[in-house]
């Protein structure tokens, strides 16, 4: 997963990667709430089908939109090259 770290500034959430140097430089990815608190799951190595039961319980919808919206975030984290 690298060496990212999350951090909160100007009212938003910030994932920072640490290990790049040189012309290579990747801006920090934004997050918002719900994103950070995946990104925690993420880092605590939680499984996928507990982040979405634990994101679904935080905001009161169903397993399947869940789901979805935790695999969404996932697929957005790869497309920026982060592994997950």
């Amino acid at each position: 997963m690298g060496n990212y770290q999350l951090r909160k500034a100007a009212g938003l959430y910030w994932l920072l990667d640490l290990e790049q140097s040189g012309f290579d430089y990747k801006k920090p990815l934004p997050l918002n709430e719900s994103g950070a608190k995946i990104w925690r799951l993420i880092q605590a190595g939680t499984p996928e089908e507990e982040m979405a039961a634990a994101f679904a319980a935080d905001y009161g919808i169903g397993m399947e939109q869940a789901r979805e919206d935790i695999g969404l975030f996932l697929q957005q984290l790869r497309k920026q090259g982060i592994k997950c």
